[in-house]
């Protein structure tokens, strides 16, 4: 700062920053406070400590969740016919009854010698009984 810039009044802002350079003890955070009084944050560790240890027999723990998978696999073996049979005489006799189904996602369909195998996956929350 210069001499004449010296002799001009602060503006509100400026003050504020000068006073904030003066005072800087006043500007502690948690850690200072904790590190002044270790007795208060060491007895809030402890507090935080035995409410974790009075609430865990409380958390539900699953190894294996129940849950269900919305999917229908329908398996049809069909002895001796080709790939082709399959898909005309199965996949698409099964696309087509359950292509008025609501609530369907997905359906794929796998035709092999003498099998094929048809997945309809449903939305959320269908009934997969119907």
């Amino acid at each position: 700062m210069s001499d004449r810039d010296s002799m001009l009044p602060m503006t509100d802002e400026e003050a504020a920053q000068e006073e904030e350079k003066l005072r800087p003890e006043d500007k502690r955070g948690m850690l200072a406070w904790m590190a002044q009084n270790t007795v208060a944050s060491n007895l809030l560790m402890l507090l935080l400590i035995v409410g974790g240890l009075m609430v865990l027999p409380s958390i539900k723990q699953e190894v294996f969740p129940e849950f269900e998978l919305d999917l229908v696999i329908v398996n049809v073996v069909y002895p001796g016919a080709s790939p082709a049979e399959v898909e005309e005489g199965v996949i698409l006799a099964i696309e087509e009854a359950v292509r008025d189904v609501d609530g369907l996602k997905e359906v794929r369909a796998t035709a092999s010698e003498g099998q094929a195998v048809v997945t309809v996956e449903l939305l959320l929350g269908v009934d997969r009984n119907r």
